[in-house]
């Protein structure tokens, strides 16, 4: 027959008890027949009509051969503490043991001779040298929760009675202004970052924090889940969310710390349950709608008039309809998972630094952000992004739009100074110079043919046009590239002056493409990331008077490249991550091309 253990908990050295059984129990006959019932009733009714003896000293012997002295004092899950001839305590795994001494610990167990738990922990029960208390039949014993130890005190003025303030904030006032915070009123709404997150950063963060370094290793948080912004909360772990606005009975966070003590599941594992007052602080939160701020809307733009916030009004609706294809990289499987198109929107950093393609938000004007583009397309748009589920609601397109005009600013607080519009023609800056250079060079020709579309599409490229107004081109390869060789390049011949986007990354192509690229006179953005392109390769492209994109990411382009890139002083944006260009040679170019956006 096994027994159950609960699980371990942490340790506090506080003596131990002694709790007398019944009268009817200590007299029972000691016959084999008894023996065998005591076991029974012993699992029946927890052992709570048992006493808990002082056991005596034996000797233990380890799976290992060595041998030990000590006597047992109590158990806690799969770990018994046996204190030693020398007085101390040793926690000692269960299956550390030999078997004989594991059938003598299971035995002891099951007679009720030694009490659950911690014997430092036991300071609420009586003590072994405290006058026994007698428990009639119809009495119940029950176990009063652990007493927590007194505070510290220090005298006035001493520097361990200080306690840290919030930058800004009057010390005379921190304890009484953390009170008055720590826990909402009756009617008071509940706030995440005044209400919830005290409780998490007291009782939870040192399991569920940010990921940290200690003896040159990386600890990552317990089960994947952190709890140290709001964000991470609402977002969970890989197995599922924690927390379900609204509901009580799906909210895992909840579940926990409402769970019976004994219970294996039950958090916080350590220091004793929370509060009734934080546990309905939670609650309540919860069932107000797990909002990040008190009467705050969480994913709606209801309240858009005040200033769009990122952590109140987007993040919320881009993890709920985003993250699935975006977030942070992960393993699965012994695989890492990295996120599609290397974009992550997991943070407010990443959204704003976009991928290795560029920026995906041009603060201030939303028609000239992908990411505005991506979720305004029509609904039978293979591009449209959120691509699962249903297309945003024209709300929330709205309250995308507003924080892009707004700034795209991490705080409705925060300062955004729009950059001045200056006449294109005399100095364009920005991603306009490309939309108005792909408009003029629109004007200029007629779109292509349908036979010419089609012929395009036999090199394997999805060729499709930018929009409906204009005449000019998009070519990538997209599907299979590893596939794509230079000969694929001359399928576009028949549309090569209406070609504006190439994208070539992840191809299997040589210097050799480029011989066939340069005659693509109209083109204005070229992506080479990923590819064998090199220095010889790069020579080719200074007979491109409209190039203002250039990506050369992972390429074999060194500092040699540096002579014909200087060339190219329609530049806005050049990416050369990962390449074999050298910090001097990227000090070069920012001097050559001061204009130029250049990432490295």
């Amino acid at each position: 027959m096994m027994f159950n253990t609960p699980h371990q908990e942490g340790l506090s050295r506080l003596p131990m008890m002694e709790i007398h059984c019944s009268k009817y129990w200590r007299n029972s006959p000691h016959s084999i027949m008894a023996g065998r019932w005591f076991v029974i009733f012993a699992f029946i009714f927890g052992f709570s009509h048992f006493s808990w003896g002082e056991e005596p000293f034996r000797t233990f012997t380890a799976s290992s051969g060595q041998a030990f002295g000590g006597r047992v004092l109590s158990y806690e899950g799969q770990t018994f503490y046996i204190e030693g001839k020398d007085k101390k305590l040793y926690p000692v795994p269960f299956k550390q043991l030999s078997p004989d001494d594991q059938k003598y610990l299971i035995q002891i167990a099951r007679e009720g001779k030694i009490p659950k738990g911690d014997p430092r922990k036991l300071d609420a029960m009586e003590r072994p040298d405290e006058k026994p208390s007698v428990v009639s039949n119809s009495e119940e014993t029950t176990n009063p929760r652990p007493i927590a130890k007194p505070k510290p005190s220090f005298r006035k003025g001493s520097f361990f009675a200080y306690k840290p303030v919030n930058l800004g904030q009057d010390p005379s006032l921190a304890m009484e202004s953390k009170n008055v915070v720590s826990l909402p009123g009756p009617d008071e709404p509940v706030d995440f970052t005044n209400h919830v997150l005290p409780i998490l950063e007291e009782r939870c963060q040192s399991c569920h924090n940010a990921p940290y370094d200690k003896n040159g290793r990386t600890i990552h948080p317990k089960a994947g889940l952190r709890l140290d912004t709001y964000e991470w909360v609402m977002k969970g772990n890989l197995d599922d969310t924690v927390v379900e606005a609204g509901s009580l009975e799906n909210s895992y966070l909840y579940e926990v710390i409402t769970l019976d003590e004994e219970d294996d599941m039950f958090m916080p594992p350590k220091g004793g349950a929370l509060t009734a007052g934080q546990i309905d602080a939670i609650k309540r939160w919860i069932e107000e709608g797990a909002k990040p701020s008190a009467g705050g809307t969480g994913n709606t733009a209801s309240d858009m008039g005040k200033g769009i916030s990122f952590h109140n009004h987007i993040f919320p609706l881009i993890e709920e309809r985003c993250l699935d294809c975006h977030s942070e990289p992960y393993v699965k499987n012994g695989r890492t998972i990295h996120p599609k198109a290397g974009l992550r929107l997991d943070t407010y950093e990443w959204i704003i630094k976009g991928n290795l393609d560029g920026t995906i938000i041009e603060k201030g004007n939303a028609e000239e952000s992908t990411l505005h583009a991506v979720i305004t397309l029509d609904a039978d748009d293979p591009e449209i992004m959120p691509p699962k589920g249903e297309p945003l609601t024209e709300e929330e397109i709205n309250m995308f739009k507003q924080w892009i005009i707004e700034g795209a600013k991490e705080n409705p607080s925060d300062t955004f100074v729009p950059e001045k519009k200056e006449d294109i023609s005399a100095k364009p800056t920005g991603n306009e110079k490309v939309l108005s250079l792909v408009d003029q060079l629109s004007k200029r020709l007629k779109p292509p043919s349908k036979p010419q579309m089609d012929a395009a599409q036999k090199s394997g490229a999805l060729v499709t046009l930018l929009s409906a107004r204009h005449s000019m081109v998009r070519a990538e390869f997209s599907s299979g590239p590893n596939l794509i060789k230079n000969d694929a390049i001359g399928a576009l011949s028949g549309i090569k002056n209406n070609v504006s986007h190439l994208d070539l990354s992840r191809t299997s192509v040589t210097d050799g493409v480029l011989s066939e690229v340069k005659k693509f006179k109209n083109l204005t953005w070229l992506n080479l990331k990923n590819t064998s392109i090199t220095d010889r390769g790069v020579e080719k492209l200074t007979s491109m008077p409209y190039l203002t994109y250039l990506n050369l990411v992972s390429s074999k382009v060194s500092d040699q490249s540096i002579k014909s890139i200087e060339t190219l002083t329609k530049l806005e944006e050049l990416y050369l991550w990962n390449s074999d260009v050298s910090e001097q040679g990227i000090a070069r170019l920012r001097k050559a091309l001061p204009e130029t956006k250049i990432l490295h």
